[in-house]
């Protein structure tokens, strides 16, 4: 975040934590509190950020409009608890600020010094309030993270088909794991996991250190809390770190390395199940290629096509003759062909190519470039994702599949190969793929390692949280 957010993320690093209310005067009551609840959330007096006023609402509702945190002379364990999470605010990439943190604070200590009942209930309503929003604010925000993935908007929260945190704030509330009940709410993926814990480590050792990168880590927790959660073996490609990882639980079976879309043609972010792959395959090649790249090189040779196993078909789908078509009066606009590459040892996607569902029609693939594997940064491709070692992941896809069968189906994917003629080997159980873009990652030491921001993602990501921050301040009261 930015410096003057670190800075505060810093404060609320080690605060002690207030056990105790002072003791109400004598004739107030939980009745009186629970009226004056009541009648704080009948419009807007309660304070709170528009966006969680009707959430804070459905939850009293539920309760009768009773007390939730506070007796008449002390907080109930949840309410420690959950301050002392929302005081923790920054080992999960998030800012205390955002919960009202310092302001359910001073509310608690001004109790104490409060001079008359009618104060008192005042600072004791106000505490209440803030931490019911403050505790639905960061459980949604570890469950689905701040931000919609796509449109970077904050996220509203009201329940959807991921979490209902009016619902889970009930329930937890009541267990004597408050505490345990919030932490389970974060991603329990292998990355996340790692970069959460080597985060909370640093800022506790190496403030300065921490300080440096507290933007990047705060935006990458963030992406890692949009993604899936039920997937226990998947297939995850990190654009910056130019790898594909099987990960099993907890463990990284095998990483390869890969070439990913270049600056311009970058490779998107995308989630989907790898369902087959294709031995041998036809390459039919893009219309951006056809025009950017080929039909330049048809202009000056139309034997460019025949000697890289290019073949030529027109609107029809009949094969065409390059040489018959004067190219130099075709225009992008008038190009009416479709290019194909058949399967050969040059072709573009090598000799395998795995698919998956995804709206921006990429995939990964072998290639016949190997050598560029070892350039250290490897953004060259038109945006698909190019396989080091394409065939240990095409083995291991069919191991899972096939189990003591898989032999088999191996032999048939290498006659194919050697055999030059084209094989689906279609999946009974679709690989989960994550195509992600982590800027920064914990190593098996705990350290964090940083990457570069290849397509410069990092920055918009950032604007949207320190948005989204502005936002919340600036709807308390309205």
């Amino acid at each position: 975040m930015s410096q003057r957010i670190f800075t505060s993320w810093l404060r609320g690093v080690g605060v002690t934590v207030l056990l105790l209310v002072a003791a109400s005067a004598p004739g107030q009551t939980d009745v009186e509190t629970s009226e004056r609840i009541r009648h704080a959330l009948s419009g807007k007096a309660a304070g709170l950020p528009a966006v969680l006023h009707n959430e804070v609402l459905r939850f009293y509702t539920e309760v009768g409009f009773a007390p939730a945190w506070t007796t008449e002379s002390e907080l109930l364990p949840a309410a420690t608890a959950g301050l002392k999470i929302l005081r923790r605010a920054p080992a999960f990439g998030l800012n205390p600020a955002d919960y009202q943190t310092r302001e359910i604070e001073l509310n608690l200590d001004s109790l104490q010094a409060a001079k008359t009942p009618e104060a008192r209930l005042q600072r004791r309503v106000a505490a209440e309030l803030q931490l019911t929003a403050g505790l639905l604010k960061l459980a949604t925000h570890l469950r689905r993270g701040r931000l919609h993935p796509v449109t970077l908007q904050p996220l509203a929260y009201a329940p959807d088909s991921v979490f209902d945190g009016v619902a889970w704030l009930l329930r937890a509330r009541r267990t004597p794991q408050f505490e345990q009940e919030l932490l389970r709410l974060q991603p329990t993926t292998r990355s996340y996991a790692r970069l959460q814990w080597a985060w909370q480590k640093l800022i506790r050792t190496d403030t300065a250190a921490a300080r440096k990168i507290s933007d990047q880590v705060a935006v990458n927790l963030e992406r890692l809390r949009w993604e899936p959660r039920n997937d226990s073996a998947y297939l995850v490609v990190n654009i910056p770190a130019y790898t594909l990882q099987i990960v099993r639980g907890p463990a990284v079976v095998r990483s390869h390395r890969v070439i990913v879309g270049g600056v311009p043609t970058p490779t998107p972010e995308v989630y989907s199940h790898v369902r087959f792959f294709q031995t041998s395959p036809e390459w039919k090649v893009p219309r951006s290629i056809a025009l950017n790249e080929i039909l330049p090189r048809l202009r000056r040779a139309p034997g460019f096509l025949a000697a890289n196993n290019y073949v030529l078909y027109n609107q029809q789908g009949q094969q065409v003759n390059p040489h018959k078509i004067n190219w130099k009066q075709v225009t992008p606009e008038t190009f009416r062909y479709t290019i194909r590459q058949t399967a050969c040892c040059d072709n573009a996607l090598g000799n395998v190519v795995f698919r998956f569902p995804n709206t921006h029609d990429i995939f990964v693939h072998d290639t016949p470039a190997r050598k560029l594997f070892n350039a250290p940064r490897r953004a060259l491709s038109h945006g698909c994702i190019r396989l080091e070692k394409p065939f240990q992941l095409a083995a291991f896809l069919l191991r899972r599949d096939y189990g003591a069968g898989a032999q088999r189906q191996i032999e048939r994917m290498w006659d194919s190969v050697y055999g030059g003629y084209s094989k689906y080997f279609p999946l009974r159980n679709p690989m989960p793929i994550y195509i992600r873009y982590l800027t920064c990652h914990a190593d098996d030491s705990a350290e964090i390692r940083t990457l570069p921001d290849v397509y410069q993602r990092d920055a918009q990501v950032l604007q949207a949280l320190l948005q989204a921050s502005e936002q919340t301040t600036a709807s308390v009261g309205e």
